[in-house]
């Protein structure tokens, strides 16, 4: 150590700097890690359908089907954890930040106005951030004509 000129301090500029890198490094080695989980999650779905078409053509077509049930479920059990929300579920009620109605249709009995009647495609949320709304055909009651609500929402 020189007496006669001691180490400099770092400035509180350098010291944020600092510590915003240290941080920075921390987020990317998260998102890193997080994105690596995801992608062994999608690998180990392509073993599964791999395995499924090495085994040839279905002796018994109800067993097959089955067997892709359970690798879509396996799927999505496994992005659920990762924080990845299926949106649209027949029964629930279209909401606009997260179903596109592309179809509106007379309710069944027991239907409430705008319950989803039928998923076209599935929509997705991450972690609290619409990713893909839900494209649903609704339940209409009373007097709405289905084809000015469609034209309404947008529908191509």
């Amino acid at each position: 150590m020189d007496p006669v000129n001691p180490p400099e301090r770092p400035s509180a500029a350098a010291a944020a700097a600092y510590e915003g890198t240290k941080a920075l490094a921390a987020r990317d080695a998260a998102h890193r890690a997080h994105t690596e989980r995801l992608l062994l999650v999608c690998a180990d779905t392509l073993d599964a359908l791999d395995r499924l078409l090495a085994a040839g053509p279905p002796a018994d077509p109800a067993a097959y089907h089955r067997s892709l049930e359970l690798v879509a479920r396996q799927l999505e059990s496994a992005l659920g954890r990762e924080e990845l929300d299926v949106l649209g579920r027949v029964g629930e009620r279209a909401e606009p930040a997260t179903h596109h109605v592309v179809a509106v249709r007379p309710a069944p009995p027991g239907a409430a106005a705008d319950e989803v009647l039928e998923v076209l495609r599935r929509g997705y949320r991450y972690r609290g951030h619409v990713l893909r709304a839900a494209r649903v055909a609704v339940a209409a009651t009373g007097g709405t004509d289905g084809a000015d609500r469609a034209s309404q929402e947008g529908t191509p």
